[in-house]
Protein backbone atom coordinates (compact mmCIF):
# COMPACT_ATOMS: atom_id res chain seq x y z
CA UNK A 1 0.00 0.00 0.00
CA UNK A 2 1.27 3.22 -0.77
CA UNK A 3 1.68 6.61 1.14
CA UNK A 4 -1.62 7.97 -1.28
CA UNK A 5 -3.45 4.92 -0.94
CA UNK A 6 -2.64 5.17 3.04
CA UNK A 7 -4.14 8.98 3.14
CA UNK A 8 -6.96 7.94 1.32
CA UNK A 9 -7.99 5.12 3.65
CA UNK A 10 -7.44 7.15 6.94
CA UNK A 11 -9.36 9.71 4.83
CA UNK A 12 -12.42 7.33 4.11
CA UNK A 13 -12.58 6.07 7.91
CA UNK A 14 -12.33 9.59 8.94
CA UNK A 15 -15.70 10.67 6.87
CA UNK A 16 -17.16 6.96 7.72
CA UNK A 17 -16.95 8.45 11.31
CA UNK A 18 -18.15 11.68 10.73
CA UNK A 19 -21.20 9.92 8.75
CA UNK A 20 -21.62 7.90 11.71
CA UNK A 21 -21.59 10.75 14.50
CA UNK A 22 -23.86 13.11 12.27
CA UNK A 23 -26.32 10.10 12.22
CA UNK A 24 -26.17 9.69 15.40
CA UNK A 25 -26.55 13.19 16.49
CA UNK A 26 -29.41 13.80 13.55
CA UNK A 27 -31.80 11.11 15.57
CA UNK A 28 -31.14 12.30 19.06
CA UNK A 29 -32.30 15.87 16.95
CA UNK A 30 -35.04 14.14 15.37
CA UNK A 31 -36.04 12.89 18.59
CA UNK A 32 -36.06 16.44 20.48
CA UNK A 33 -38.17 17.92 17.67
CA UNK A 34 -40.43 15.32 18.49
CA UNK A 35 -40.98 15.78 21.35
CA UNK A 36 -40.38 19.70 21.31
CA UNK A 37 -43.92 19.50 18.65
CA UNK A 38 -45.96 17.34 21.27
CA UNK A 39 -45.12 20.05 24.00
CA UNK A 40 -46.32 22.67 21.71
CA UNK A 41 -49.41 20.81 21.05
CA UNK A 42 -49.97 20.22 24.67
CA UNK A 43 -49.52 24.31 25.50
CA UNK A 44 -51.37 24.70 22.53
CA UNK A 45 -54.40 22.78 24.20
CA UNK A 46 -54.11 24.08 27.74
CA UNK A 47 -53.82 27.24 26.38
CA UNK A 48 -57.11 27.03 24.59
CA UNK A 49 -58.73 25.94 27.80
CA UNK A 50 -56.88 28.58 30.17
CA UNK A 51 -58.49 31.12 28.08
CA UNK A 52 -62.07 29.88 27.67
CA UNK A 53 -61.99 30.13 31.88
CA UNK A 54 -59.81 33.37 31.96
CA UNK A 55 -63.12 34.45 29.33
CA UNK A 56 -65.66 33.33 32.15
CA UNK A 57 -63.83 35.42 34.61
CA UNK A 58 -64.05 38.30 33.15
CA UNK A 59 -67.24 38.36 32.08
CA UNK A 60 -68.11 37.32 35.51
CA UNK A 61 -66.31 39.98 36.41
CA UNK A 62 -67.54 42.22 34.23
CA UNK A 63 -71.32 41.37 35.74
CA UNK A 64 -69.55 41.42 39.13
CA UNK A 65 -68.59 45.38 38.36
CA UNK A 66 -71.92 46.01 36.89
CA UNK A 67 -73.95 45.13 39.99
CA UNK A 68 -71.33 46.90 42.18
CA UNK A 69 -72.11 50.49 40.01
CA UNK A 70 -75.85 49.95 39.98
CA UNK A 71 -75.72 49.72 43.80
CA UNK A 72 -73.64 52.00 44.38
CA UNK A 73 -75.48 54.49 42.18
CA UNK A 74 -78.56 53.44 44.32
CA UNK A 75 -76.94 54.19 47.80
CA UNK A 76 -75.44 57.62 46.44
CA UNK A 77 -78.85 59.53 47.08
CA UNK A 78 -78.44 57.75 50.66
CA UNK A 79 -75.17 58.78 51.58
CA UNK A 80 -75.80 62.27 50.38
CA UNK A 81 -79.09 62.71 52.81
CA UNK A 82 -76.80 61.84 55.95
CA UNK A 83 -74.64 64.76 54.88
CA UNK A 84 -77.32 66.70 54.38
CA UNK A 85 -78.38 65.58 57.98
CA UNK A 86 -74.76 66.13 59.62
CA UNK A 87 -74.53 69.65 57.91
CA UNK A 88 -77.95 70.13 59.28
CA UNK A 89 -76.63 69.19 63.12
CA UNK A 90 -73.62 70.90 62.47
CA UNK A 91 -75.54 74.21 61.81
CA UNK A 92 -77.17 73.51 65.04
CA UNK A 93 -74.50 72.81 67.11
CA UNK A 94 -73.06 75.83 65.94
CA UNK A 95 -75.80 78.39 66.51
CA UNK A 96 -76.44 76.54 69.98
CA UNK A 97 -72.69 77.50 70.79
CA UNK A 98 -73.39 81.16 69.73
CA UNK A 99 -76.46 81.44 71.55
CA UNK A 100 -74.65 79.95 74.60
CA UNK A 101 -71.74 82.14 74.13
CA UNK A 102 -74.29 85.01 74.01
CA UNK A 103 -76.37 84.45 76.97
CA UNK A 104 -72.81 84.02 79.09
CA UNK A 105 -71.68 87.35 78.29
CA UNK A 106 -74.78 88.73 78.60
CA UNK A 107 -75.41 86.79 81.85
CA UNK A 108 -72.15 87.96 83.45
CA UNK A 109 -73.03 91.29 82.24
CA UNK A 110 -76.26 91.96 83.24
CA UNK A 111 -76.94 88.86 85.92
CA UNK A 112 -79.94 87.87 84.15
CA UNK A 113 -82.11 85.33 85.11
CA UNK A 114 -83.00 81.61 83.90
CA UNK A 115 -85.84 82.78 81.74
CA UNK A 116 -84.04 84.56 79.32
CA UNK A 117 -81.48 81.78 78.64
CA UNK A 118 -84.28 79.53 78.33
CA UNK A 119 -85.91 81.55 75.57
CA UNK A 120 -82.85 82.07 73.75
CA UNK A 121 -82.10 78.52 73.72
CA UNK A 122 -85.54 77.88 72.10
CA UNK A 123 -84.83 80.79 69.85
CA UNK A 124 -81.86 78.99 68.94
CA UNK A 125 -83.42 75.45 68.65
CA UNK A 126 -86.37 77.16 66.58
CA UNK A 127 -83.80 79.04 64.24
CA UNK A 128 -81.85 75.60 63.57
CA UNK A 129 -84.57 73.88 62.85
CA UNK A 130 -85.50 76.97 60.64
CA UNK A 131 -82.09 76.46 58.70
CA UNK A 132 -82.64 72.97 58.37
CA UNK A 133 -85.97 73.14 57.02
CA UNK A 134 -85.10 75.84 54.43
CA UNK A 135 -82.08 73.76 53.48
CA UNK A 136 -84.17 71.00 52.51
CA UNK A 137 -86.59 72.98 50.76
CA UNK A 138 -84.26 74.82 48.64
CA UNK A 139 -82.38 70.75 47.74
CA UNK A 140 -85.80 69.64 47.06
CA UNK A 141 -86.96 73.00 45.20
CA UNK A 142 -89.32 74.67 47.17
CA UNK A 143 -88.93 78.37 47.79
CA UNK A 144 -89.53 79.40 51.44
CA UNK A 145 -91.15 83.13 52.83
CA UNK A 146 -88.53 84.12 54.68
Amino acid sequence: MTFGQLAGLIAAIAFLILVVFACVVLTQLSKTIKETNASVTLLTRDMDNLSKEVEDVLGNTNSLLEDINKKSSQLDPAVKAVADVSQSVIDINDSLHEVTEKVNARREKAQLGMGLLKTVGKTAIVNGITRFRKRRAEKKGVETDE
